[in-house]
């Protein structure tokens, strides 16, 4: 599975820093599921006609600058909710072993002279993964209502999707260091596995409405992790206009979330008909 990548500029950038800063979340729920918000960048800091070295310190800025707000708010929320100051610095540390694995799996491919560019959005996601449920506890403490997804995401999910995505790095003629990528892929894994863990411990110890709102931004969280894994980091950084059709769109429905097979299986689908593309209604 190579990308292609032959895309102006403009299309290129679009996919610069995936997760976009917290600052609110989307609200358009439709019966059982709920769009995420998009966390493309605005690019605001990206001007046309840049060389790949100013585009890929752009986009590291951007991950930085994101990075640095989730850790306010983390610092707010430890205000809001000092009797959990202890749990919620615990969790932190979980996350910054996941993120250290995340690092791992972002090395494990070549983009050429645009691999920090892609290195940045896998990071991104990472970020993604702690930002999405504290904004949305965060969000409770200051006494606002936050739409949720009515679908249970479990970890059996998340497992299956590891396992969908280990195997494609193994088929990918293209990857040259196949069981390096896999291991850091299953590296990655247990660290998730802990963080989800750590969550769970933390849960037991709310109660009332303060631990609903946590349980539901952890099922958040998983549904991130989700669509992170089943897009197989393939829709991320320099790509084809082909890669972005056949990549599951951010403000996608559950349902489609649920029912998408995964990256390798739709582009291997494309490949053999290069008129076809995926439908996500």
């Amino acid at each position: 599975m190579k990308k292609i990548i032959y895309v102006v500029i403009l299309m290129a950038l679009t996919s610069c820093n995936q997760n976009k800063s917290n600052k609110s979340i989307a609200d358009n729920a439709t019966g059982d599921s709920i769009m995420e918000e998009s966390y493309q960048t605005d690019n605001d800091t990206i001007e046309p006609f840049q060389t790949q070295a100013e585009i890929n310190e752009a986009c590291y800025n951007e991950y930085v600058a994101n990075e640095d707000s989730v850790e306010k708010e983390f610092q707010r929320l430890l205000k809001a909710l000092p009797q959990y100051r202890k749990e919620f610095l615990k969790e932190k540390v979980v996350w910054e072993k996941y993120q250290k694995a995340v690092h791992e799996v972002s090395k494990c491919e070549d983009h050429g002279s645009s691999t920090p560019m892609y290195v940045s959005a896998v990071l991104s996601q990472g970020t993604q993964i702690r930002g999405v449920p504290q904004h949305y506890l965060y969000l409770h403490t200051q006494g606002k209502e936050i739409p949720y997804s009515k679908t249970t995401f479990t970890p059996t999910m998340i497992a299956d999707a590891y396992s969908a995505y280990i195997v494609a790095v193994g088929e990918d003629e293209y990857i040259e260091q196949k069981t390096e990528y896999q291991e850091s892929l299953r590296k990655e894994q247990r660290c998730w596995d802990d963080l989800l863990e750590c969550r769970k411990k933390t849960s037991l110890l709310l109660t009332g409405d303060i631990k609903k709102v946590y349980d539901r931004s952890t099922n958040q969280m998983i549904r991130t992790k989700l669509y992170q894994l089943k897009n197989q980091n393939q829709d991320l950084g320099m790509i084809s206009g082909e890669v972005m059709k056949c990549a599951l769109p951010e403000d996608c429905s559950d349902k489609v979330l649920l029912e998408y097979p995964g990256f390798d299986k739709i582009w291997a689908k494309h490949c053999k008909d290069l008129d076809w593309y995926p439908t996500f209604e």
